[in-house]
């Protein structure tokens, strides 16, 4: 799982991936849970540097999240922010639950704890953004927001990679979990798996293969792998290799990523044990394409 530490080489690398949008007019933060993001670029466009910018970043965060103790201590991580503007910008849910709101980051649940989480479990939304940026592949990055009210105003709480290897196991996981059913999961599985994936099949002729998956709970998420070539994918994941043709190993060989998700099911007096999974972009999009 993620370092608990909170001033992690991880969460200031992380944070320096926000952007700023020097285009967007003033709003306030009470028209809505969109406006607190847009809020968030527009100051950081117009501040002119990280130390001018952090100083602002407290009147817009709510007062569970760790952003404010962030922009305090190291605000060198926000400089990310003046580089870069909004594209696009969406709330993409409103009022999600507990488990969703410790989805959103590894690190964020970790520094925020239980009381945390409950406490902005039930009256929140999440706002996806597309911004800008020179500073990663094809110029732009996808991330969503969970914002929550705080004494009547919109805040910001904590932010993730929409488009991320980790987001791309958590959000199969949420949906495989969330199927009333083995025989519903059709759907999920066929949307978020990659092209080459022989999960579709399995599901399709054997979905009994993700019964023991519905029984567990995910308690962290950790890249540990990334751009095996074809060999490394073939001793890595053998089952994979058994199943998929050469030209489909090839297919996600050179670019993937190899995620450690932390899982712990209820009905086991042992503290969890960990999977890997193997993800590759299709599209453009992070998807899943085996796990063991």
């Amino acid at each position: 799982m993620e370092r608990r530490t909170f001033l992690s080489a991880g969460s200031v690398s992380v944070l320096a991936l926000t952007a700023g949008s020097p285009s967007i007019a003033v709003e306030t933060v009470s028209d809505g849970p969109a406006a607190v993001v847009r809020e968030y670029y527009r100051r950081a466009g117009a501040a002119g540097d990280s130390e001018a910018f952090a100083e602002q970043v407290p009147e817009l965060t709510h007062s569970v999240s760790p952003l404010a103790t962030l922009a305090a201590d190291v605000p060198l991580a926000f400089d990310g922010t003046l580089r870069q503007e909004i594209v696009t910008i969406e709330v993409v849910e409103e009022d999600v639950g507990a488990e969703r709101v410790e989805d959103v980051s590894d690190f964020f649940a970790a520094s925020v704890g239980e009381a945390g989480i409950a406490r902005l479990a039930g009256e929140n939304a999440v706002v996806a953004v597309t911004l800008e940026t020179d500073d990663t592949a094809g110029g732009r990055v996808a991330k969503e927001w969970l914002v929550a009210p705080d004494d009547g105003e919109w805040r910001l709480v904590w932010f993730d990679d929409r488009n991320s290897p980790r987001a791309a196991t958590r959000g199969f996981l949420r949906q495989v979990n969330a199927a009333d059913s083995i025989e519903a999961l059709d759907d999920p599985v066929d949307d978020l798996t990659h092209s080459v994936s022989p999960l579709v099949n399995l599901v399709e002729y054997n979905p009994r293969f993700f019964t023991g998956l519905r029984r567990q709970a995910f308690t962290g998420t950790e890249v540990v792998g990334q751009d095996l070539d074809a060999g490394a994918l073939a001793d890595r994941f053998g089952l994979f290799a058994n199943w998929a043709r050469r030209a489909d190993i090839e297919a996600v060989a050179g670019e993937n990523a190899v995620v450690a998700v932390s899982l712990r099911g209820d009905d086991l007096d042992v503290e969890g044990f960990t999977q890997d999974w193997l993800v590759a972009p299709d599209s453009e999009e992070w998807l899943v394409v085996w796990f063991q």
